[in-house]
């Protein structure tokens, strides 16, 4: 998808958001077991200044240095708790069919998605935008926690998969 397609997305989804439609954002994180999550809430809520403010210090994984990764993810969660009020839908799959079952029965609520390269192609969303193009701020967020969802989930199913399946009834949404 290129830049003027991206554009044009984005100019049809302002004008459908106002029906309450929500910004989903899918992310796959697959260095070992393989982990997706997807979060989605309602522009107004992601554009809020108090959902801006949770978010200043959250970064994509792949930004964070490899010595404070496990550092980094015990922060992610502890801001987790109050980011997910925000959030109107939070879940973690660990197959593709699954996840591809679950967007069929959120379509009709999804505005815009914005979703993973490698993920792409399989979504069948109308609106929706690759996760590297350029996007608003408050949509970039949504990507963000959507990432360190999956790679915390990612990690912990390969490190503790016997807490795998408790974590994820606490995330999820």
């Amino acid at each position: 998808m290129g830049a003027v397609e991206t554009r044009r997305c984005l100019k049809v989804f302002i004008g459908v958001v106002g029906v309450g439609g929500l910004v989903i954002a899918i992310d796959l994180s697959e260095d070992g077991p393989r982990a997706m999550a997807l979060v989605g809430a309602r522009k107004g809520m992601v554009k809020s200044r108090a959902f801006e403010m949770l978010c200043t210090r959250l970064k994509h994984f792949r930004r964070v240095g490899s010595n404070r990764k496990r550092s980094y993810l015990k922060t992610f969660v502890k801001r987790y708790a109050r980011i997910r009020s925000y959030l109107e839908v939070a879940r973690v799959f660990l197959s593709t069919e699954d996840l591809l079952n679950f967007t069929n029965v959120l379509l009709h609520r999804v505005a815009i998605a914005i979703i993973d390269d490698k993920l792409y192609n399989e979504i069948k969303i109308t609106y929706k935008i690759i996760e590297g193009n350029p996007k608003p701020r408050y949509m970039e967020n949504l990507v963000v926690i959507a990432d360190n969802l999956a790679n915390y989930f990612r990690i912990l199913l390969k490190s503790s998969p016997e807490k795998f399946e408790e974590e994820v009834r606490n995330f999820e949404k």
